[in-house]
């Protein structure tokens, strides 16, 4: 933990948890709840380590709140296309509803936290797998969603 001072105005800070904080990229949502933060009487929030908002995210990643999606697959340079994993057909990109997922993600000296994380499902006409965006968007869009949470929130990245 960092000290238990706020850079901002001095005065004494302590850990506290941040309920339903949210954020939206992409058509990625994501609902965090209990995330740890330093607050002080003024309200001044930060994290509790310079490296905790990369390290959330690498968490999320890793928790498996999205290990039931199926990626589609980019092609073309200067026309992109989604195509499926599957059959290699063209992929709308209307959305045909949403896949939820959760996780615990685990914090240092903390409870683990609990995010819901929304994912837009496009469905293929060829085969009807349903499949998100491709995993370089999923990936950015997932870690721009956590950032905008975390800015929701007032949470300076500093």
């Amino acid at each position: 933990m960092t000290s238990s001072v706020c850079r901002q105005c001095g005065a004494d800070v302590s850990l506290v948890h941040v309920d339903h904080i949210e954020g939206e990229e992409g058509g990625i949502r994501v609902v965090i709840d209990g995330l740890p933060v330093l607050n002080c009487a003024s309200g001044h929030k930060r994290f509790t380590t310079p490296d905790f908002p990369l390290e959330f995210v690498q968490r999320l990643a890793e928790s498996g709140a999205l290990d039931e999606v199926t990626p589609a697959v980019k092609k073309g340079l200067f026309r992109t296309r989604l195509l499926c994993p599957s059959c290699g057909q063209e992929v709308s990109t209307e959305t045909n509803g949403d896949l939820d997922g959760k996780a615990q993600v685990e914090v240092p000296d903390g409870d683990p936290v609990a995010v819901k994380v929304k994912v837009p499902l496009f469905r293929c006409p060829g085969c009807n797998q349903e499949v998100t965006e491709p995993k370089s968007g999923l990936e950015r869009d997932l870690m721009q969603a956590v950032a905008n949470a975390f800015r929701s929130a007032e949470i300076p990245p500093g």
